[in-house]
């Protein structure tokens, strides 16, 4: 048993020299380990404060802190005279304490006048005897009592392990990591593994979050990044990138500007050029942000091959082909793409983007006023259009080879001539649209969806065509819910039948502007149901209605 006047002793020593210490037999190797080197050199005094143990000990505690009833020798003055919430462990325990709820000598304190309790041998541990004998000696493990929540004990004997885990002090690593620090507290819900304590992210600095998780949202907790703007320099937005939610790094970048002196040196003071030096300082397999201004015309063509590359527009950044190569304005082959604020526009002899066995993600961008195709694809290609349309096209809007298109509060409007390409050509891929528009397009056939062995979903979206019935027979694999729609053989599960399409409906089509002119009495109205997944927000930021609320088809909630 550990004499009060002996953990006194300890305690005042901490601010000693640990280097000329004086052996102290203080209840054995366990306490010896305990106390032989927790010293602050520091110059802060002791507190004048007297220790539950020079006191009464649990007596002391339940009459000064009800809610820190047990008395710990092994916790500093300074915190609370050493009264806690829990049983201290016996090595921890001053004599001649009493459980504060029965009377009677509390279990944890007994044991023999030399400090030392009876080894359990299947959970016993072996710490270094630092004062004298056996530098094996077996002693008992601390046993936690607050079984999967904060243990001040555990917390006090080491902060970086300071929960209770199956009887054992653990951090909020071996704990469950961030589920785990979510489900004690909501308010800390992220777990630092340098620290080992569950901490908010508002609180860690910039650089708590980081990895595939840099974003420190309101609630505390850090997330995966969604968005271009949530990284000073770019996104791994898209699934299929194998840094997906994590954020570009900050010394891979280039600048460029069409209107600098050539050849430039791609930094921000001197940028690029064009995009074709821009790109091939862009090493194999490595990710890289380019950094557009606006103003001149890049009339140049984009091959993005072998790499990840995020091209983000600042201003009016158009992109246009030289009008003498006969390629794609921007062509992704075996590669990532991503294009943020950027117009892909006025090729006069070919499409605006290709791509082939790759991803192609485009935010807040348009393909338009091109003569092929503006989107075409003739490999497998995950293509992404968030908040971007597809305009104008004479060709087609966007024709899908393999892979998965995904429409986002997308626009797919006014494309082809009555003799080319629909809205959508689908051949052996999936459809994925929800709160889109896909209007005025005018193909050889059905107008806005053609299918070849296509698989997929429309919801919460408008389809009209330059004619009715402008969804393909062959398209009835679709699965289409809550969507204003010209084919009545596909008007079910909460659609509404509609005529073909009016350019009165929106505010300046012509330029893609999809928004509802006269909301009040659209035809669009309670029709689409959020679900689970789908964008809270509209193509210009405005919420969408959730909680079963019927809201608005199409990319524009008024």
């Amino acid at each position: 048993m550990v004499s009060s006047l002996a953990l006194h002793v300890a305690r005042d020593r901490r601010w000693s020299s640990c280097g000329s210490r004086a052996s102290i037999a203080l209840g054995g190797a366990a306490l010896a380990t305990l106390l032989a080197c927790n010293v602050d050199t520091t110059g802060t005094p002791p507190s004048l404060v007297p220790h539950c143990a020079d006191l009464e000990g649990n007596l002391t505690c339940t009459s000064e802190y009800p809610s820190r009833p047990y008395c710990n020798g092994c916790v500093p003055a300074s915190e609370n005279q050493g009264c806690v919430s829990s049983p201290p462990p016996a090595m921890c325990s001053p004599e001649n304490t009493t459980d504060p709820e029965t009377g009677t000598p509390d279990e944890s304190s007994t044991g023999s006048s030399s400090g030392t309790t009876e080894a359990d041998t299947s959970t016993s541990a072996t710490a270094p005897d630092t004062s004298v004998g056996d530098s094996s000696t077996t002693v008992a493990p601390y046993e936690c009592r607050e079984e999967g929540a904060l243990d001040e004990d555990c917390e006090a004997l080491d902060p970086a392990t300071p929960y209770c885990i199956d009887a054992g002090c653990v951090g909020c690593v071996d704990a469950g990591g961030d589920a785990y620090c979510t489900s004690i507290d909501p308010m800390q819900p992220s777990c630092d593994a340098r620290s080992g304590q569950c901490q908010s992210c508002t609180m860690g600095g910039d650089s708590f979050c980081g990895g595939d998780t840099p974003v420190c949202t309101d609630d505390g907790a850090c997330r995966a990044c969604i968005e271009h703007a949530e990284c000073a320099t770019a996104c791994h937005v898209a699934p299929t990138d194998p840094l997906s939610g994590e954020c570009f790094a900050a010394d891979q970048v280039v600048w460029v500007d069409a209107s600098a002196t050539c050849p430039g040196m791609a930094t921000e003071d001197e940028p690029a050029c064009s995009l074709a030096q821009a790109i091939a300082l862009v090493p194999p397999a490595e990710a890289w942000t380019l950094f557009v201004e606006g103003g001149a015309n890049y009339a140049e063509h984009v091959l993005i091959e072998g790499k990840t590359v995020a091209i983000r527009g600042t201003g009016n950044v158009q992109i246009t082909g030289d009008g003498v190569t006969d390629a794609a304005t921007v062509t992704v082959v075996d590669a990532i793409g991503y294009l943020d604020a950027v117009r892909v526009r006025n090729n006069t002899l070919s499409h605006g983007t290709h791509c082939s066995d790759s991803t192609l993600w485009l935010d807040d961008s348009q393909v338009r006023n091109n003569i092929e195709y503006g989107m075409f694809s003739d490999g497998p290609c995950d293509l992404t259009l968030r908040r971007s349309s597809v305009l104008r096209n004479v060709g087609g809007g966007v024709r899908q080879l393999g892979g998965v298109l995904v429409l986002d509060n997308a626009s797919v409007v006014s494309n082809g001539d009555a003799s080319s390409g629909p809205g959508v050509n689908l051949q052996f891929a999936e459809l994925r649209a929800v709160y889109s528009t896909i209007g005025d397009n005018d193909g050889v056939g059905a107008d806005s969806i053609q299918c070849l062995d296509a698989t997929g979903s429309v919801r919460n979206s408008i389809v009209a065509g330059a004619a009715i019935n402008s969804i393909e027979l062959d398209c009835f694999v679709l699965e289409l819910a809550t969507n204003a729609i010209d084919t009545p053989s596909f008007v079910e599960a909460g659609s509404v039948a509609i005529g073909p399409y009016d350019a009165s409906w929106f505010i300046n089509p012509a330029e893609g502007d999809m928004r509802l002119a006269d909301p009040l009495v659209t035809l669009f109205f309670q029709i689409a149901l959020w679900i689970e997944g789908d964008t809270p927000l509209d193509g210009d930021g405005t919420p969408r209605p959730m909680d079963g609320v019927l809201g608005y088809a199409g990319v524009d909630q008024p």
